[in-house]
């Protein structure tokens, strides 16, 4: 398949790893505020330091699977299953844009 062809992907991923990353900067920005002195108010807030870390930690992955994708466009090889070398169904491209796998090898 053509890079011409997957412009309008392209284009969609570029925009959702622009969009990751600034997510990523505000939540390092808020983790390295300093805590609150009081005990409890502290507690509360390192609740919500894990549950910004988990969200850190998911959009680092889903920035690593989306530059997968870029270079697999820049290649030719977005729409190839990366297991079977089959096609990647177009409406599971559609879904998940970022997928390197058939469904019958995500299945496995």
């Amino acid at each position: 398949m053509t890079k011409k062809k997957y412009a309008t992907v392209r284009k969609n991923l570029e925009e959702r790893l622009e969009a990751l990353n600034a997510k990523i900067r505000e939540i390092y920005h808020d983790l390295r505020e300093p805590g609150d002195a009081d005990f409890e108010e502290n507690a509360i807030e390192r609740e919500g330091d894990e549950v910004l870390e988990g969200l850190g930690t998911a959009s680092v992955i889903e920035i690593n699977h989306i530059k997968h994708a870029l270079e697999r466009i820049e290649s030719g090889a977005y729409s190839e299953c990366e297991m079977c070398g089959g096609d990647i169904a177009p409406k599971r491209l559609e879904a998940l844009p970022y997928t390197s796998v058939c469904i019958d090898c995500a299945a496995k």
